[in-house]
């Protein structure tokens, strides 16, 4: 038997994928100047901090291939460390190595010290391990605490792409009591431009960069919605992402958004939950994890002990150095047998991952829509050198049957794509599903997984 996990001397928090973290390096407004002491400030975190023991020589080669990349120059001026060479001369090498980067280019030296770092970091490949710039690193703080952690118009948006391969930004979600609900920004909206700027094949990373902006300046959307080309000024504020949304969406049915697992997350959702409660009978609910990128562990659990027994393991965890060890619901659930359908994309991410992997294994829910993102680990938040940051893996994690997740997804019960036509007519074909999978529950209350 696995031993009950034991609680960490800090928060673990399963962060949104690194990539989502990633912003152009040209857009940063940086703090302080770094140099290559930064890269070797990283490393150590990773030898403190990794699940796994990491190879320096191999890391710190992976930051000069960056470095060689940034300054377009070769590797006779910007050689490889030697397999084999000592951790100390290895660090000395590369100082040496970096200063003769930041000489030969005139790209700024915190800039060529931030991609070497992120760079190193990305080599490992794990979707909890990157590094954050002075923003990012205040940004995922705030978010994780539930405070104002960015200036925006309050929408999530997602990129699809069409029949013809081209991707166009949809509006995914619009915050309660946000900028954008405010304007009339209304889910599906396809942004096609803001302020003049096509949004035409970008990401929905690059897209959510040219949103942001100042608070108290204005974002100019044009949106198609349906056959219709509408143009939204928005005035950009500091956006606070409420977790929890509730509500009855056909009688006896509760729909519930839940769009990340900051601090209290868990105690929202109950408190939402109780007070549907009271206006009627709740019969089933319908648990959309969509576009959930992860948050807190321990709201996770908070979550999934209102629906499963106590002591109902929601995990397998690996730490470095520890024997393995279990996540584990606690408390007495509200719905323990409410029949229940999960909602989830290829943005449900870690938090939402552990959820998932639960409700599928122990036959608790019936899991509809896309594949999930695969980006499953617990990591923490560590402070670097002038007010940078990263987040670092500390525990593997797996689902309570021992799959793995990171780097693989989970699989729905239920495969439904949401298309680009289909939020074109404004039709939420994933949440049909969803509906559809709960009427014939109701209908055949034998069949009910227990």
């Amino acid at each position: 038997m696995f031993p009950v996990r034991a609680a960490h001397r800090r928060w673990v928090v399963l962060l949104v994928a690194a990539a989502l973290f990633a912003v152009p390096f040209g857009t940063v407004q940086h703090a302080t100047a770094s140099d290559g002491t930064l890269v070797l400030a990283a490393l150590k975190v990773l030898d403190e901090e990794y699940v796994d023991p990491v190879p320096p020589v191999t890391l710190l080669n992976a930051a000069l291939a960056v470095l060689r990349k940034a300054t377009n120059q070769s590797s006779a001026v910007l050689p490889d460390i030697p397999a084999g060479t000592a951790r100390a001369d290895a660090e000395i090498i590369f100082t040496s190595e970096f200063e003769r980067a930041a000489q030969v280019t005139p790209t700024d030296e915190t800039q060529l010290a931030y991609q070497a770092t992120a760079g190193m970091l990305a080599s490992l490949r794990d979707s909890h391990t990157a590094f954050l710039d002075p923003k990012q690193y205040l940004e995922s703080r705030q978010q994780i605490l539930g405070r104002p952690g960015f200036t925006g118009i309050g929408v999530v948006i997602t990129a699809r792409k069409d029949a013809a391969g081209d991707a166009w930004i949809f509006v995914e979600d619009v915050f309660s009591g946000s900028p954008a609900e405010a304007a009339g920004v209304k889910r599906f909206d396809r942004i096609v431009q803001v302020d003049g700027k096509s949004l035409k094949n970008v990401t929905s990373l690059e897209a959510s960069q040219f949103i942001r902006g100042p608070a108290g300046s204005t974002a100019v959307l044009t949106v198609l919605r349906g056959d219709r080309t509408v143009t939204i000024d928005v005035v950009r504020a500091p956006i606070r992402e409420h977790p929890v949304e509730a509500r009855f969406i056909q009688p006896g049915v509760a729909y519930v958004k839940l769009a990340g697992f900051s601090r209290g997350a868990g105690a929202q959702l109950r408190v939402a939950l109780q007070g549907l409660e009271v206006q009627e009978s709740i019969r089933s609910i319908v648990l959309d994890l969509r576009g959930n990128p992860g948050g807190l562990i321990h709201e996770a659990v908070a979550i999934g002990s209102l629906f499963l027994p106590p002591r109902t393991v929601l995990s397998k965890i690996t730490e470095r150095g520890q024997s393995p060890s279990v996540l584990q619901t606690a408390g007495t659930p509200l719905f323990p047998q409410t029949p229940v359908v999960v909602l989830i994309d290829g943005s449900s991410a870690s938090a939402s991952e552990i959820l998932t992997g639960a409700f599928k294994d122990h036959h608790r829910a019936t899991i509809v829509g896309e594949k999930s993102a695969g980006a499953l680990g617990g990591s923490v938040t560590v402070p670097l050198p002038d007010r940078t940051g990263m987040s670092v893996t500390v525990e593997r994690i797996m689902t309570p049957q021992g799959a793995l997740v990171e780097g693989v997804g989970i699989s729905p019960d239920v495969n439904v794509s949401l298309t680009v036509s289909d939020m074109v007519r404004g039709e939420d074909t994933q949440l049909q599903a969803a509906l559809r999978v709960l009427a014939a529950l109701n209908s055949h209350p034998a069949s009910r997984a227990a």
